[in-house]
């Protein structure tokens, strides 16, 4: 009987989410490794203590699919890293214009930092990329057509388009040179869906934004201080939370009730535990270890009435909720259903918050509310999703406690 296991690894971290995950098709003894990464924008820079090691790492296997859920120094510091110890295949990024980036490095360099290859990267991603030994490279902006579980949808591949040719001509235009920006789609690999959303600042508001801020500056007199005048400016009009943000669904597919058995369990992990995510590096017997000795969380009840299984993750990245939900609601609905655990957005921060994520018809299911937890302003989002369903269940990550899910697949016997 052909066995899949599956894991959803979150680390210990107080001001990102960071997901190492992977399945591993026993019977063909084929695994797809792969990370996602998001730093919140929550927290100050000074209270931020980033460290290049972590869980995230396969130490020297190679990473098949690497996705930055922003574009911050942050995030960019984990992906060189692993770029530089692993070998990286696939790397999925939103596309940023070359002011948000200026205004990273900007904020980059206040903090004292000068690492010249991280300030490579951030004037030019595309451009740095295309230089290292990455297979493919996607930035994403915007979003194409809802996923739809059809036989064509369905086959191992990337199913990403193109962006509209105004939008790249306005990328061009920005950046000096073309880059080939598409829009969020869905890839299939190894018989795991995952179904990418783009949620972000609008392209023509940042042109409209330059365009008139242009207009009252004489480019001979550009200096230091005219640069921080507009960065300013920039923020004023842009706010603190509309940043980019990639959100990414992770299942497995052709999961149904009638024809699968499936089990997922979850545990609550220390950092000493040097659990990691590489499933076949073991040969599974991490996961036989864990559910022999440790107290697990097992998640029973994987029948909805529309008889499918919830296995899935949805990783909201730092969407504004009050600004993208409708949009959101329609771009996942063929998943949403699928839904076992869900992080919260920008680890919590209340500005990024719409309760009417909290309308998820779970009946006896429980779902697991994921969140770095660290401060008193958190607590209304908290309290929100305990009071909506006595079967939401909420997993606190920090510096010292992560999260893995742990699961296997089963075709049933006729």
């Amino acid at each position: 009987m052909g066995v899949r296991l599956f894991r959803y690894l979150f680390e210990n971290a107080a001001n990102a989410m960071i997901m190492s995950g992977c399945i591993w098709d026993k019977g063909v003894q084929e695994q797809m490794r792969y990370v996602y990464t998001c730093e919140s924008s929550y927290f100050p820079a000074e209270q931020k203590n980033l460290s290049e090691d972590g869980q995230m790492l396969y130490h020297g296997s190679p990473i098949h699919l690497f996705v930055m859920g922003s574009f911050s120094y942050e995030d960019a510091v984990r992906l060189l890293h692993a770029i530089r110890h692993d070998t990286v295949e696939t790397v999925v990024l939103p596309y940023v214009a070359p002011v948000q980036r200026f205004l990273i490095m900007s904020n980059m360099m206040e903090q004292g930092i000068r690492d010249a290859e991280l300030i490579k990267f951030i004037q030019a991603p595309y451009l740095y990329l295309k230089n290292t030994a990455v297979k493919k490279i996607f930035f994403l902006y915007g979003n194409g057509k809802a996923y739809e579980q059809t036989e064509d949808e369905m086959y191992p591949g990337i199913y990403f388009k193109i962006q509209d040719q105004e939008i790249l001509d306005m990328i061009e235009e920005m950046e000096g040179y073309p880059i080939p920006v598409m829009k969020a789609g869905h890839m299939i690999n190894n018989r795991m869906l995952f179904l990418f959303g783009y949620f972000g600042v609008d392209l023509y508001r940042i042109r409209h934004f330059l365009f008139h801020y242009a207009k009252n500056v004489r480019f001979e007199k550009i200096d230091e201080r005219e640069i921080k005048k507009m960065l300013l400016a920039y923020r004023k009009a842009f706010g603190g939370f509309e940043m980019d943000t990639l959100t990414m669904f992770c299942s497995p597919v052709e999961i149904i009730a009638t024809q699968t058995d499936c089990v997922l369990n979850t545990i609550v992990i220390d950092k000493d535990d040097f659990c990691h995510a590489d499933i076949e590096g073991d040969d599974g017997r991490c996961s036989v270890r864990c559910m022999l000795y440790n107290d697990y969380d097992v998640c029973r009840c994987h029948r909805t009435s529309q008889a499918e299984l919830r296995a899935g993750v949805l990783l909201l990245g730092n969407i504004c909720l009050k600004k993208h939900f409708e949009e959101l609601k329609r771009y996942y609905r063929t998943v949403y259903e699928q839904i076992r655990a869900i992080t919260i957005p920008n680890c919590g921060n209340i500005l990024n918050w719409d309760s009417s994520l909290l309308d998820m018809d779970v009946e006896k299911n429980a779902v697991f509310w994921i969140c770095p937890f660290g401060t008193q302003l958190q607590n209304q989002v908290l309290r929100e999703i305990k009071v909506k369903n006595a079967r939401n269940r909420i997993i606190a990550l920090n510096e010292k406690y992560g999260c893995c899910f742990n699961g296997f697949l089963t075709e049933k016997e006729e």
